[in-house]
């Protein structure tokens, strides 16, 4: 009991006072997984005869009797009742940068963790701030659209990057003029943000070699006080830069026989912000107050969890999150009102007994996201209205069974996973002499399913506590159907038939005045379908090592599988308004495939430099090379055979080889009243800047053309952090440092981006009243730096200086 008592206290952040004397020969259970605090003690406790509650800041163990005689006349040990208080922070107690937990720093793997403490802190605008700071990850995100882009290890859109929001995948893509992907959630409603940056064989990493970003909202027990069964919060946020409202409130009820509940709405209301005013920056059209960056932000969750019989957990939840919000140039010259909803049901399972055969875990689930968009008349053409919309619907299954054996544990992790991607476009125009052309927007979201399923087994061996070894792999299966809309260039067509307007009086069969035929130009429009499926099988394999206590290195091999998208495989439509831009879908494209070698270490420590301070670091090398990526490109031909040859914007394969490398550390000291920590990240990008631009094969190829679109991640990123808390630690004041230095960007977003290596600076706190109520507060950019990120346009900068107050009351 001594060392499993030690061992929950290093991973929850609290301190237990026990002495072996008092632990006597009492075993715990083994707890393997993730777990609060509560339900860990609960787990590991369970059948000893001793209790374990949480309460607040503290927590208590005692014995059935509740006596504090060492000795029963039956033999057994009975315990005093131990006071179980904050003790030495380290990572886990989410007090220093990021509050990442001490798993991430004994896990042999790439994987990093925001927590709600973290996302407090940064009292973020939108998703996009989130992510700051977070090493191996960028985002790409218009100031104009609340959604955000995930880009990880230089990876994004097109579900390179898997993101989910408690397990169902957001799988929504909306072609444009940039990235393709949106991932739209309240940070008001996100526990925590779980990011795996090279996720192998397991759930959620199946059609994609980008890693798996979790979204994990609220539970019931996020919202309850310890050792209470009711209760809730409001949260209240107001600021300065156009930063108006954004509040919060929950509600959570548990009850004895193992029902749980949670309940939360938040509301958020932003204006157009100011950019920063200290420094130059380059096409900035936009002036000093980019049009159209506020959003009006509506969201919600509700989920109820029922403990069954035999270790069986049930729970249900919904997520919802409306926006509405304007795009348009910089100058204002067009703009488009959208109405974003995205909506995420949840059913989940799972069953966790006392054998080492099971673990098993079953979801099933839903996502709907769709964009309402009004598009203001425009290059002579009237205004549309248009539904884009894609739902997707998921299965995934998996367990883990373990097996002693003479020389160690072996541990079989396998699965499986199902979804389909639904996605369909309206169009109507508002100019009924536009009634033809709604078919002009059917391109970037184009109408199809998709369908992807992902089988997966891992063997893992330990040995003692110095040895682990796994071997594994995926094999994927996709399936693509639909239809696509593209110009087939223009042909004459009789309007109105020749015809005689006037004979003759004398002579009927003579015309005196005839009228000629009347000839117009008319779209030629093909409907072409698509119908492709593939398969291939990814392995993987890792081995760490754990040469003393406290340090752990390990390596990893392993390859991936992208097929195309909807939006990738049947691109249609023309740019708007006749402008000779005319996109076609390619049924010859080729599933992307990568090789990914990684290294890296772990390091841990406690009582260092002063009793009860701790230390975590984790760092990471990757050697990233990618076949037949595919890149948005113009190239010529036709996709209909024996159509009219021409010229089309496209998703084709860049040929050879595309590389990414890069270095990712991550590190906390606390010492209890201080802390600080930091984050860094490298990354190198060599795309290929050539393709096939004749990819139906009747046309000519120059193996030239000109890559569009391809997102090139910063080059350097840096964030510190320190911070330091007071009076028993209920005053916390910390600040923060960014650097970020650009890549060269490719194709066309060399030409609009005009990004330059800036710093900015931020400072925080809160003050704990007690643990009914706190206050936050923060002021980002403070020095009001002028910037553009390098992964955002320059028509739209980032804000400059902007402070923010929070309340929170906890009831």
């Amino acid at each position: 009991m001594a060392n499993a008592v030690g061992a929950f206290g290093r991973q929850s952040g609290l301190q237990v006072t026990l002495s072996s004397t008092q632990a006597g020969n009492i075993r715990t259970n083994a707890v393997i997984g993730r777990f609060t605090p509560s339900q860990a003690l609960s787990r590991m406790l369970a059948g000893t005869g001793i209790h374990g509650r949480v309460s607040g800041n503290s927590a208590i163990l005692s014995s059935d009797d509740q006596t504090s005689d060492l000795g029963a006349t039956d033999g057994s040990t009975v315990l005093e009742t131990i006071n179980v208080g904050k003790g030495p922070r380290s990572a886990a107690s989410g007090a220093g940068f990021q509050g990442t937990p001490d798993w991430v720093y004994e896990t042999p793997a790439s994987v990093s963790v925001i927590s709600r403490t973290a996302i407090e802190k940064k009292q973020p605008r939108n998703a996009y701030d989130l992510f700051s700071g977070v090493s191996g990850v960028s985002v790409a995100g218009a100031a104009q659209n609340p959604g955000v882009a995930i880009n990880v290890r230089g990876l994004q859109d097109q579900t390179r990057v898997t993101t989910t929001i408690d397990g169902a995948r957001q799988n929504f893509q909306q072609a444009g003029h940039g990235y393709t992907s949106n991932v739209y959630v309240d940070p008001a409603l996100v526990r925590a943000v779980e990011v795996d940056k090279n996720a192998g064989a397991g759930v959620g990493s199946g059609g994609s070699h980008g890693g798996v970003v979790g979204f994990r909202t609220l539970t019931a027990d996020d919202v309850l006080l310890e050792g209470r069964n009711a209760g809730g919060w409001i949260d209240a946020t107001k600021g300065t830069n156009a930063y108006e409202f954004y509040g919060s409130a929950a509600l959570a009820a548990r009850t004895d026989d193992g029902i749980d509940i949670v309940a939360a709405l938040s509301r958020k209301n932003l204006d157009a912000y100011e950019i920063g005013k200290n420094g130059t920056l380059e096409s900035n059209p936009g002036g000093d107050k980019p049009v159209f960056t506020g959003s009006d932000t509506t969201s919600g969750l509700i989920k109820a969890g029922l403990d069954l019989e035999n270790d069986q957990h049930i729970e249900f939840g919904f997520v919802g999150y409306d926006a509405r919000f304007t795009t348009s140039t910089a100058l204002a010259t067009n703009e488009n009102t959208n109405h974003v909803r995205n909506l995420t049901g949840t059913l989940t399972y799972t069953y966790k007994p006392d054998d080492p055969l099971f673990d098993l875990k079953g979801q099933l689930w839903w996502n709907r996201t769709e964009n309402h968009q009004w598009r203001s008349a425009r290059n002579g053409s009237g205004a549309f209205d248009l539904d884009y919309g894609l739902s997707t619907y998921g299965f995934n299954i998996e367990n883990t069974s373990t097996f002693a054996l003479a020389t160690g544990d072996l541990s079989l992790h396998y699965g499986t996973e199902l979804f389909l991607d639904r996605a369909e476009t309206e169009a109507a125009a508002r100019n009924p002499t536009d009634a033809t052309n709604t078919w002009w927007f059917t391109g970037p979201n184009p109408t199809g399913d998709r369908w992807l399923s992902s089988t997966f087994a891992t063997a893992k061996y330990e040995h003692q506590e110095w040895l682990e070894a796994s071997i594994g792999g995926r094999y994927d299966y996709y399936k693509i159907t639909g239809s696509s809309l593209v110009n087939g260039g223009s042909e004459l067509v009789i309007v109105q038939e020749a015809y005689c307007a006037q004979y003759h009086p004398l002579n009927p069969t003579r015309c005196i005045r005839r009228i000629p035929a009347v000839y117009a130009q008319r779209d030629i429009i093909h409907n072409i379908s698509i119908d492709k499926s593939a398969g291939r099988f990814s392995p993987e394999a890792l081995v760490a090592l754990k040469p003393q206590d406290g340090i752990q290195v390990f390596g990893k091999y392993s390859e991936g599988f992208r097929p195309g998208t909807l939006g990738e495989m049947l691109l249609g439509g023309v740019h708007v308004g006749g402008i000779p831009i005319s996109n076609a879908p390619n049924a010859n494209l080729q599933p992307e495939t990568s090789k990914t070698w990684e290294v890296g270490v772990n390091l841990s420590g406690d009582d260092l430099l002063a009793a009860g301070d701790s230390v975590r670091f984790k760092a990471a090398y990757f050697d990233k090379t990618i076949d037949n990526y595919i890149a948005l490109g113009s190239v010529t031909g036709s996709p209909v055979t024996g159509g009219q040859i021409d010229s089309f914007y496209a998703y084709t394969n860049l040929l050879g080889e595309s590389r990414l490398r890069g270095v990712e550390i991550e590190g906390n000291y606390d010492a209890g009243p201080y802390y600080f920590g930091g984050t860094f990240t490298y990354t190198k990008g060599d795309f290929s800047k050539v393709y096939n631009d004749n990819p139906w094969d009747n046309a000519t190829s120059t193996g030239n053309g000109t890559v569009l679109y391809v997102s090139v991640a910063p080059k350097y990123r840096f964030t510190a952090d320190v911070g330091m808390r007071f009076f028993d630690d209920k005053l916390n004041v910390g600040a923060r440092a960014n650097r970020v230095v650009p890549s060269e960007q490719l194709g066309l977003f060399s030409t609009v981006y005009k990004a330059k290596p800036f710093t900015t600076f931020d400072i925080y706190g809160s003050w704990e009243f007690n643990e009914n109520a706190s206050l936050r507060f923060a002021v980002n950019n403070l020095t009001d730096v002028a910037y553009v990120d390098p992964m955002n346009s320059s028509d739209f900068p980032a804000p400059g200086r902007t402070a923010t107050l929070s309340l929170k009351v906890r009831f």
